[in-house]
């Protein structure tokens, strides 16, 4: 059912008239006829219109005094509704995801591909779904997700006068790829629940909701507006209606974005590019032809990328358009993408991410996705793999073991999985490890006047230490916790007794070594004092 009053649509009738032929005054409803040599009331009446009845009534309709000398190049008002139509064929030329036909008695069905529209029928998408409608004239209507249209009118006029599409986008966005029309009253129009779009030839799309709608003109011209004003939107503008308002002016859409070849490895998709100046946010569409006659993903967003969840490896056009700040979309960047994301890579079990490895040999561990899997694993010094210190494919089990032991440092790697359905999919994403140094070797300690001295191994220049002794060999209850410049302490004031130590060593970034093996010391009971002991007989004869 239309939403327009008998007024939109008598301003509809209007206007397309005047984007079409840019014709003179004349009644609502007019198509606008350029008398060829040889035309009569008589014969056009026989090609035109619905019956011989009606020639007297152009005549009159017309005020054509002469009726058989009729001057070429004169133009003839004919009320559409005396018109001869045969209705033509509405083909689903493409299906994806969720569609649903609508029958004109309200039942509902799948819709399938090359399933014939009638008019009063309606096609519903869901937000993954999307449809092409084939016109017998070469012309397509590309439905996108979350969208409802239905089909009010589809056929030839009588004798060549051209084809008459009339659709009605109730809610979403539509993008119309119309042949230009053939004969002198051919048309397509979309109707919405705010505006009405009418053109001979052109490309162009229309978003609405139930209360606005917006027009945007890639090539031709478009009569967008409504009964209270309306505008010709010509090549690259804008222009957008709301209920009651006329029609903004007409506004220049953002440019295309800069032209660029994509490549991803990696599912979920998730590829920047460059902003565009004046964008407020962007529409992405992924389809894999050319037409986008039915798209994978149609994604609105504020940031610049390429985003999708799930796609299988293959070749794709990306579709990408600003859109300003008052909501119209640009013009459209067409980029190819290649995906080869498949097999996954596995999820890296152990070492795991930013481990501290002591073993020289690590073993390594990863996921298994299926039973005739193979897996590829590299081992390296530094995160591009230029010269990795390992390499081994077609490993038939998921860990391994390097053969040689480790030097201290930092290590990345990452593994490929293989199959024999898909064939070898990309690297995991790194992961690294770090190996400590061992801890520096304690030297005996030696006894001196001024305590116990203390000294080990250098690691290096600018290494620092760190040093425990406590009165346990689990260094709960700690007498010393300090951090040194140098490989020496010196124990102070300690009473006699039993102590462990240990120390380690700091690299320049913070990261500890490995504790060297804890050590126990002995702090004597010191010598007693001869003086003392040789007065003591003295004090005991008093």
């Amino acid at each position: 059912m239309s939403h327009h009053t008998p007024p939109v649509r008598a301003w509809l009738r209007r206007i397309a008239c005047i984007a079409l032929l840019t014709c003179g005054p004349a009644d609502a409803g007019d198509f606008a006829y350029v008398v060829r040599p040889g035309d009569n009331p008589w014969n056009l009446t026989q090609r035109y219109l619905k019956d011989i009845s009606y020639w007297p009534r152009i005549q009159r309709y017309n005020r054509i005094s002469e009726p058989r000398r009729m001057i070429p190049g004169t133009r003839l008002m004919i009320p559409e509704k005396w018109l001869r139509l045969q209705s033509r064929e509405v083909r689903l030329h493409a299906v994806r995801g969720e569609v649903v036909l609508v029958a004109t008695d309200g039942r509902r069905q799948a819709a399938e591909t090359g399933a014939l529209l009638s008019a009063g029928m309606r096609v519903l998408t869901g937000p993954e779904g999307s449809a092409a409608l084939a016109f017998a004239d070469g012309s397509r209507a590309q439905l996108r997700p979350d969208s409802e249209l239905g089909v009010r009118q589809a056929g030839e006029l009588a004798a060549g006068a051209g084809s008459w599409v009339r659709l009605e986008l109730l809610r979403g966005s539509v993008e119309s790829l119309v042949t230009p029309r053939g004969g002198p009253a051919g048309r397509f129009e979309i109707d919405t629940p705010s505006a009405v779009a009418a053109v001979r030839g052109t490309h162009f799309r229309v978003h609405a909701t139930d209360s606005a709608t917006r027009n945007e003109v890639i090539t031709g011209r478009v009569a967008f507006g409504n009964s209270a004003g309306e505008h010709i939107v010509g090549e690259g503008q804008g222009s957008a209606a709301s209920r009651g308002a006329a029609a903004t002016p007409p506004s220049t859409l953002l440019p295309a974005p800069e032209s660029r070849a994509l490549f991803a490895d990696r599912l979920p998709l998730s590829l920047p590019f460059p902003a565009l100046d004046g964008a407020t946010g962007y529409r992405v569409q992924i389809a894999d032809d050319a037409a986008f006659d039915t798209v994978l993903s149609d994604r609105i967003g504020a940031n610049p990328q390429v985003i999708a969840v799930d796609l299988p490896d293959g070749e794709y056009r990306v579709r990408v358009r600003g859109i300003d700040h008052a909501g119209f979309e640009g013009r459209d960047g067409e980029w190819p993408l290649t995906l080869d994301a498949s097999p996954e890579p596995p999820v890296l079990v152990s070492p795991a991410p930013a481990a501290r490895i002591s073993d020289e040999r690590p073993q390594f561990a990863w996921s298994r996705a299926r039973p005739d899997e193979r897996w590829r694993v590299q081992l390296s010094t530094t995160g591009d793999f230029a010269a990795p210190l390992t390499d081994r494919a077609d490993l038939d089990q998921p860990s391994f073991r390097v053969d040689a032991p480790l030097a201290p440092g930092v290590y990345f790697w990452r593994v490929a999985s293989s199959n024999p359905d898909e064939g070898i999919g990309p690297f995991s994403d790194a992961q690294t490890f770090r190996r400590p140094p061992p801890g520096p070797a304690l030297e005996a300690p030696q006894a001196t006047e001024d305590g116990l001295s203390l000294r080990w191994r250098s690691a290096g220049d600018g290494a620092r230490y760190h040093l425990q002794i406590a009165g346990s060999d689990d260094f709960t209850q700690l007498r010393v916790d300090e951090q040194l410049d140098r490989p020496a302490y010196l124990l102070r004031d300690a009473p006699p007794g039993a102590y462990f130590l240990r120390v380690r060593s700091l690299a320049a970034d913070g990261f500890a070594g490995d504790w060297a093996p804890a050590q126990m010391v002995t702090v004597p009971e010191p010598p007693p004092s001869f003086r003392v002991w040789w007065l003591l007989p003295l004090l005991l004869l008093i």
